[in-house]
């Protein structure tokens, strides 16, 4: 495209910045955002960025500026706009009118068709022309200038302003394209991939997207613009990605994910509320958005946002109300109970533990009983009725031995050893660590013995209360030990409630401070960026 014609490989170009800028402005990117995202991917004058932001050929903006002078003074060809869009590396300098006349046709400012040294070589009467030049009040996506005139004063009331219609701003969108640039040779899959990473949480979606097939792409695509229904195929691609999602957690952490997630649920919301389809297909959309909920809740939780995950906990409720599921209503209760015991809400805690029982009791789920009971446990043990606590405690880990069989992949983790852990941390997160320091020893090096390194929040956890434990029984160099593991894996994942049980642990070792141990573990935290 270098100034001359337009060959095979400059229509491609053109091609392809018209879908990714048709993309772009659906997400409400301005035409100067759409623009400085190609600047990033495509080596070419400022002049030449906007039309093909715009999408235009040379013989589409050759014909628009010289209709917009009917007496036929402009008369300007194409190989003559090739020639100015190549300025100043080859090629002619563009008047300035000519400036403002292509200003206007792209809603932006004649300064930004051309580079500030450009600008300077102008006679001054010319600059004044450039300067003046500002038509970016046509673009549809710019959002309103804040003049006096439009401010909101204590004796007036405006409704809320919208928020913007993308999360993904001009950087995201050059990771994004460059990530499928390198990965993604078939162009009809990469046009894809930037389509469905836009509506889904950017770059860091890909690795979900990854999973699906060309075919699968096509169709959640076609879904997500409407032009194709929601049916069979549709929801087993949107059950397949909730899957991705799921497992993608301990591998890239809640920082990474949560976007991700929450993107993916706005989705399936939006086809919820806008189409009509088979009961049977709709159960199922609705039990995919009720466990992406929880999941969201779950990584908004782990980063120790609470009120944040608490929206889409309480959403994924109302998903499972309408469902009719007592397996799932019973697991979002669960999970809101986690919340309030560690907001130290005790009353909220027995209540959902109630709510858990009671849904329990219409689920064929055996794994639903210790969950509701180790909620009791945590509740008791808050309210200081030690022995209650203990009894459901056992209660917990009797009844967690059931088989897994037909049950719901979303309760698999349900296991003795994960609910022995937690009844230790809570103990002694509670100041009752005489009970729990025996127990969590056992516990934690059974756990670790068969731990999947893979999980590294879930290996972190447990080695941070591990080291509270050792701490406990007077074993400082082996508490020392498991801790600096512990804050080595807060580099790979994002897990906040990982770093604050680091933190909660190295408190405890506070008495063994001027030991070399301790300064030790404390010059590794600082080289973690924990302390």
């Amino acid at each position: 495209m270098e100034g001359v014609p337009m060959s095979g490989e400059g229509y491609r170009v053109l091609l392809q910045a018209r879908s990714w800028s048709r993309h772009l402005r659906e997400k409400g990117f301005t035409w100067d955002q759409i623009a400085a995202v190609l600047a990033l991917t495509h080596q070419v004058s400022p002049l030449r960025l906007y039309r093909l932001a715009h999408g235009r050929t040379a013989a589409n903006v050759v014909a628009m500026v010289n209709d917009a002078d009917p007496a036929g003074t402009a008369a300007l060809r194409e190989s003559r706009l090739y020639e100015f869009e190549s300025w100043p590396e080859a090629g002619r300098r563009p008047s300035a009118r000519l400036l403002a006349v292509l200003a206007k046709m792209y809603e932006t400012a004649a300064q930004s068709l051309v580079s500030d040294e450009v600008v300077s070589s102008y006679s001054a009467a010319d600059r004044d022309v450039i300067c003046g030049a500002d038509f970016r009040d046509l673009d549809a996506n710019r959002p309103p200038s804040l003049d006096r005139g439009s401010r909101v004063t204590m004796g007036s009331s405006a409704e809320a302003v919208p928020t913007d219609k993308s999360l993904v701003d001009a950087p995201e969108c050059v990771r994004l394209l460059r990530a499928i640039g390198v990965e993604e040779t078939d162009v009809k899959r990469r046009e894809l991939l930037f389509e469905l990473a836009l509506v889904l949480g950017g770059s860091k979606a890909l690795d979900l997207l990854r999973a699906l097939t060309l075919e699968e792409e096509e169709r959640l695509a076609g879904v997500l613009r409407s032009t194709w229904r929601v049916d069979e195929s549709a929801v087993c691609t949107f059950e397949k990605l909730s899957m991705q999602a799921q497992q993608a957690d301990d591998r890239s952490g809640p920082a990474t994910l949560l976007p991700v997630v929450n993107r993916q649920r706005e989705a399936v919301a939006r086809l919820l509320a806008r189409e009509s389809m088979q009961p049977s297909l709709r159960d199922r959309l609705l039990g995919t958005y009720a466990q992406m909920s929880q999941l969201a809740g779950f990584l908004a939780y782990d980063l120790r946002d609470y009120l944040a995950a608490e929206q889409p906990l309480s959403d994924g409720l109302r998903a499972a109300l309408d469902l009719g599921d007592p397996t799932l209503i019973a697991y979002m209760h669960y999970w809101l109970g986690r919340l309030a015991a560690d907001r130290d809400r005790t009353a909220t805690v027995l209540d959902h533990a109630l709510a858990v029982k009671s849904w329990a009791s219409r689920s064929p789920s055996k794994l639903l009983v210790p969950l509701h009971e180790s909620l009791f446990s945590v509740a008791y043990a808050a309210e200081g009725n030690a022995a209650a606590s203990v009894r459901a405690h056992d209660r917990a880990l009797v009844s967690s031995e059931a088989p897994k069989d037909n049950e719901p992949a979303f309760l698999h983790w349900i296991s003795p050893l994960a609910l022995e852990l937690g009844r230790c941390a809570s103990l002694v997160r509670l100041n009752h660590p005489g009970p729990a320091v025996g127990p969590v020893v056992m516990a934690a090096e059974r756990f670790l013995t068969g731990l999947d390194p893979m999980f590294k929040r879930r290996h972190g956890l447990v080695l941070a209360r591990y080291a509270s434990a050792l701490t406990v029984a007077k074993e400082i160099p082996e508490a020392v030990a498991r801790l600096t593991e512990a804050a080595d894996l807060t580099r790979q994942h994002s897990s906040a409630r990982l770093t604050y049980e680091i933190s909660q642990a190295r408190t405890r070792l506070e008495p063994w401070a001027a030991t070399a141990y301790v300064r030790r573990l404390d010059e590794s935290l600082r080289a973690c960026g924990l302390r």
